[in-house]
Protein backbone atom coordinates (compact mmCIF):
# COMPACT_ATOMS: atom_id res chain seq x y z
CA UNK A 1 0.00 0.00 0.00
CA UNK A 2 1.00 3.55 -1.36
CA UNK A 3 2.27 6.20 1.60
CA UNK A 4 -1.20 7.96 -0.27
CA UNK A 5 -3.49 5.83 0.10
CA UNK A 6 -2.04 4.67 4.25
CA UNK A 7 -2.99 7.91 4.84
CA UNK A 8 -6.61 8.13 3.15
CA UNK A 9 -7.82 5.08 4.75
CA UNK A 10 -6.72 6.49 8.37
CA UNK A 11 -8.19 10.32 7.44
CA UNK A 12 -12.37 10.79 6.75
CA UNK A 13 -13.12 12.76 4.26
CA UNK A 14 -16.12 15.66 4.74
CA UNK A 15 -18.54 14.30 2.20
CA UNK A 16 -15.39 13.57 -0.58
CA UNK A 17 -13.88 16.50 0.69
CA UNK A 18 -10.44 17.10 2.19
CA UNK A 19 -8.85 20.31 4.02
CA UNK A 20 -5.35 21.62 2.74
CA UNK A 21 -3.27 21.53 6.04
CA UNK A 22 -1.68 24.69 5.27
CA UNK A 23 -4.27 27.40 3.60
CA UNK A 24 -7.56 25.33 4.70
CA UNK A 25 -8.52 25.37 1.34
CA UNK A 26 -11.09 22.09 0.46
CA UNK A 27 -10.01 19.58 -1.74
CA UNK A 28 -11.00 16.55 -4.08
CA UNK A 29 -8.93 13.50 -2.88
CA UNK A 30 -7.71 13.43 -6.70
CA UNK A 31 -6.45 17.25 -6.03
CA UNK A 32 -4.99 16.39 -3.08
CA UNK A 33 -1.01 15.64 -2.31
CA UNK A 34 0.11 13.77 0.43
CA UNK A 35 3.11 15.87 1.67
CA UNK A 36 6.26 13.96 3.91
CA UNK A 37 6.64 16.67 6.91
CA UNK A 38 10.02 15.90 7.23
CA UNK A 39 10.72 15.73 3.34
CA UNK A 40 11.83 12.27 1.68
CA UNK A 41 15.34 14.18 0.86
CA UNK A 42 15.99 14.99 4.80
CA UNK A 43 15.01 10.90 5.73
CA UNK A 44 11.51 11.41 6.42
CA UNK A 45 9.61 8.49 6.56
CA UNK A 46 6.61 7.21 4.75
CA UNK A 47 4.98 6.70 8.29
CA UNK A 48 1.26 8.24 9.05
CA UNK A 49 2.93 10.98 11.62
CA UNK A 50 4.71 12.18 9.00
CA UNK A 51 2.25 12.80 6.34
CA UNK A 52 -0.35 15.83 5.61
CA UNK A 53 -2.70 16.81 3.14
CA UNK A 54 -2.20 20.09 1.13
CA UNK A 55 -3.17 21.40 -1.65
CA UNK A 56 -1.38 21.50 -4.80
CA UNK A 57 -0.32 24.71 -4.45
CA UNK A 58 0.73 24.59 -0.94
CA UNK A 59 2.67 21.28 -1.95
CA UNK A 60 4.41 23.03 -4.98
CA UNK A 61 5.71 25.73 -2.84
CA UNK A 62 6.51 23.73 0.31
CA UNK A 63 9.00 21.76 -1.57
CA UNK A 64 11.35 20.20 0.16
CA UNK A 65 11.82 23.01 3.06
CA UNK A 66 12.14 22.17 6.93
CA UNK A 67 11.08 25.70 7.92
CA UNK A 68 7.32 24.33 9.45
CA UNK A 69 8.20 20.78 10.24
CA UNK A 70 8.03 21.33 14.25
CA UNK A 71 4.64 23.07 13.91
CA UNK A 72 3.09 20.78 11.42
CA UNK A 73 4.44 17.54 12.68
CA UNK A 74 2.48 18.61 16.07
CA UNK A 75 -0.32 20.02 14.27
CA UNK A 76 -1.20 16.81 12.83
CA UNK A 77 -0.36 14.82 15.03
CA UNK A 78 -2.18 16.19 18.09
CA UNK A 79 -4.76 13.77 18.06
CA UNK A 80 -2.81 10.78 17.05
CA UNK A 81 -0.70 11.86 20.30
CA UNK A 82 -3.81 12.40 22.81
CA UNK A 83 -5.28 8.89 21.63
CA UNK A 84 -1.87 7.36 22.22
CA UNK A 85 -1.19 8.94 25.55
CA UNK A 86 -5.27 7.69 26.57
CA UNK A 87 -4.15 4.35 25.46
CA UNK A 88 -0.34 4.56 27.87
CA UNK A 89 -2.07 6.00 30.74
CA UNK A 90 -4.90 3.54 30.75
CA UNK A 91 -2.32 0.12 30.57
CA UNK A 92 -0.31 2.29 33.29
CA UNK A 93 -3.16 2.43 35.70
CA UNK A 94 -4.08 -1.39 34.85
CA UNK A 95 -0.64 -2.13 35.61
CA UNK A 96 -0.32 0.02 39.06
CA UNK A 97 -4.22 -1.29 40.10
CA UNK A 98 -2.61 -5.05 39.31
CA UNK A 99 0.51 -4.13 41.01
CA UNK A 100 -1.29 -2.85 44.24
CA UNK A 101 -3.62 -5.54 44.50
CA UNK A 102 -0.75 -8.10 44.74
CA UNK A 103 1.21 -6.22 47.15
CA UNK A 104 -1.55 -6.35 49.58
CA UNK A 105 -2.31 -9.83 48.98
CA UNK A 106 1.68 -10.15 49.93
CA UNK A 107 1.65 -7.89 52.64
CA UNK A 108 -2.11 -9.65 53.79
CA UNK A 109 0.17 -13.42 53.72
CA UNK A 110 2.76 -11.78 55.49
CA UNK A 111 0.88 -10.41 58.35
CA UNK A 112 -1.95 -13.02 59.03
CA UNK A 113 -0.02 -16.14 56.82
CA UNK A 114 3.07 -16.37 59.66
CA UNK A 115 0.35 -16.02 62.39
CA UNK A 116 0.34 -19.58 63.85
CA UNK A 117 -2.95 -20.57 65.38
CA UNK A 118 -2.56 -21.20 68.74
CA UNK A 119 -5.21 -22.39 71.00
CA UNK A 120 -4.79 -23.35 74.63
CA UNK A 121 -5.72 -26.44 75.80
CA UNK A 122 -7.73 -26.26 79.72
Amino acid sequence: MSYRDEWFKHNESDHGWYTCAKCGKKIRKADADIDHIVPQKYGGSDRLFNLQCLCKHCNRSKQASLKDTVPDLAKNNSQRVVKAVKKQVAGAKASVAKSVKSAAKNAVKKVFGSQKKTTKKK
